[in-house]
């Protein structure tokens, strides 16, 4: 990390937009900007936006030649990011890159292959989902040197966000785009709390006067594809205000997009109506369409607006097909199928799933928001369990993401906290505002990186939740039963950044010379189903019930001539700096074998002697 950096950059990497916010890091009454991106708006034309779309165009052979897709420092370009991508991709939507950190988080696929877009039959055009991402950080780059050609991008500290519940294997993919874009060495911060420090920013010491000890902060972060939830403590550190971030939510692809899709059809249903036929690619354009009435319909400032997209047939007029959306009907679309009120007790639950599926995003099961915070705040984790007894009331709700501009849906969540607290006997929760929807998560990475350098209060975080490896039982094998397995503990929640720890009173024996898979599991709130607190050599049985089991490692690590097929080693965590997670088997002769959490094609040997 670039300590001597005249600038602190800060990128959220969103799944929708794409934002970079930076500030002089030698400064000490700092002030925070956002970067105007310059990017393609229309067919053959640049502009800038302080928002870079996170979408990705792959044009036609027509446009190509004519350049009208290229930005002005690489008119040859082959593709197109933001606005224009995002416009142009609703009408050839076969040809558009959509939430691809959605992608790049989704363990069932091979997140280097190009499948994307997946309805695209021409496998020569086709990105990774790991291309993808570096595409957009690339442009992030490119936009800055176009600007700041005497500080170039990669003599700057940045850092990156991503969701809190990004698992290991997901982290180090940012990190390997970021590499192919060719940044420097980045810092990875969650997105919940660079919210909160970009609040903490906004505030300066008078933070100290909304909140005191004993006070759980809500963080409900509720953007175009993904939903996270974090809580935050206050606590009393010698007698100062201090913070620490107790719980991270499970990572939910649900929000803005799934209410597009919804009024979209709405939309539909209105149009086939008037007696028209309408097909899926048109139903991907109204869905487009949706996104900018929904904006204004759920701001409360129109009471209507047309929606309107190109026909299919000579005898339509103008080639167009409108209808009208109210905001009666989206307020109550929205409101009620999405933010309903529910019982406390009515928590989302872990619905059975069609034996076969189209490869696609592993959206959540249960589009009701609401639901899916009575769950979280239950501190069960993957569990279904109705029990009250870790039920946690927050006294304050921090808002974030685009979606959650809506006056209406900040409101609705208020409304149900409240009611969740008075039937608890508890105070009504406070909304913590004064904060920039679109560029909080930027400006508070920024932040963030001024708190790392000793000048702003840091959030005492870690680790967002607890890491398990697979362990089999010495037993003998018996027909037709797995051998038995459990998960031992690695990683402890809350693991801070620059710690190590060891198991010090386990040893356990490695597969050396020939395939073996080692298998990862994760836990995302404080305690385990029995009450207990897991740490470094926790073992866990029944955790099939209470884990989530992560992508695992398939390798063969390396084995000397001398070597039996076994060797015993104990076991070393590391969060770096970086925050990215190291596993290392240590044998008594001073050998040490590195587990990746996600092994890169081009490394046939993962291990490091």
């Amino acid at each position: 990390m670039n300590t001597n950096a005249k600038y602190i950059i800060g990128i959220d990497l969103g799944t929708t937009n794409s934002t970079l916010a930076y500030t002089e890091a030698a400064e000490e009454s700092f002030e925070i900007n956002q970067l105007s991106i310059p990017q393609i708006t229309s067919t053959g034309t640049q502009g800038n936006d302080k928002s870079l779309p996170s979408f990705i165009y792959l044009p036609l052979d027509e446009e190509l030649e004519t350049k009208t897709v290229g930005v002005e420092w690489d008119p040859d370009r082959h593709y197109c990011v933001g606005i224009h991508a995002r416009g142009r991709g609703g009408e050839l939507s076969e040809r558009l890159i959509a939430s691809p950190k959605s992608w790049l988080c989704h363990s069932g696929i091979d997140r280097r292959d190009n499948i994307l877009p997946i309805s695209q039959n021409d496998e020569t055009i086709k990105k990774s989902p790991l291309d993808a991402i570096a595409i957009i950080l690339q442009h992030l780059k490119e936009s800055w040197n176009q600007q700041f050609d005497e500080h170039p991008f990669n003599d700057q500290q940045v850092l990156i966000t991503v969701p809190a519940s990004f698992d290991p294997s997901a982290r180090q993919l940012v990190q390997e785009a970021a590499e192919i874009a060719g940044y420097p060495e980045v810092i990875l911060l969650e997105e919940p709390q660079a919210a909160f420090y970009s609040w903490l920013q906004r505030k300066g010491e008078d933070w100290r006067k909304e909140l005191e000890v004993g006070d759980h902060v809500l963080v409900v972060d509720v953007g175009g594809g993904t939903t996270d939830f974090s809580l935050i403590t206050v606590i009393d550190n010698d007698g100062d205000l201090s913070l620490e971030r107790v719980a991270v939510g499970s990572h939910l692809l649900l929000g803005g997009d799934n209410i597009d899709l919804s009024l979209a059809y709405l939309a539909k249903d209105k149009l086939e109506e008037q007696g028209h036929d309408i097909d899926d690619w048109q139903l991907a354009s109204l869905q487009y369409a949706c996104r900018d009435a929904k904006e204004q319909l759920l701001g409360g400032n129109v009471d209507s607006v047309d929606v309107t997209i190109i026909g299919r047939g000579s005898s339509l007029i103008g080639g167009t097909l409108t209808t009208t959306l109210t905001s009666e009907e989206v307020q109550q679309i929205v409101l009620e199928g999405f933010m309903p009120k529910v019982q406390v007790s009515d928590r989302s639950i872990t619905e059975t799933r069609t034996g076969m599926q189209q490869v696609g995003l592993p959206y959540a099961q249960d589009a009701r928001i609401t639901a899916q915070l009575a769950k979280f705040l239950s501190m069960t984790g993957e569990s279904n369990a109705d029990d009250m007894d870790q039920f946690i009331h927050p006294t304050a709700v921090l808002f974030n993401g685009g979606t959650m501009k809506a006056s209406a849906l900040r409101q609705r969540i208020i409304d149900v906290l409240n009611e969740w607290s008075a039937g608890a006997g508890k105070e009504a929760v406070k909304e913590l505002s004064d904060h920039e929807l679109d560029f909080s998560v930027s400006q508070g990475a920024v932040y963030y990186g001024i708190a790392r350098s000793g000048n702003a209060i840091r959030i005492k975080g870690g680790t967002s939740c607890s890491y398990y490896i697979g362990v089999e039982d010495a037993v003998p094998t018996v027909p037709g039963r797995e051998t038995p397995l459990k998960a031992v503990c690695i990683v402890p929640l809350g693991m801070e950044e620059g710690t190590e720890r060891v198991l010090e009173d386990q040893e356990f024996s490695l597969v050396l010379g020939e395939h073996a898979q080692f298998r990862f599991f994760s836990h995302h709130t404080p305690n385990l189903a029995d009450g207990s607190e897991p740490d470094v050599g926790s073992a866990v049985k029944r955790w099939k019930k209470e884990l989530i089991e992560l992508h695992p490692i398939e390798t063969v690590l390396e084995k000397a001539d001398d070597d039996a097929k076994t060797v015993r080693v104990k076991l070393k965590s590391r969060v770096t700096e970086l925050g990215v997670l190291e596993l290392w088997c240590q044998a008594a002769d001073g050998r040490k074998w590195k587990l990746e959490f996600d092994i890169r094609e081009d490394q046939q040997d993962p291990c490091l002697v």
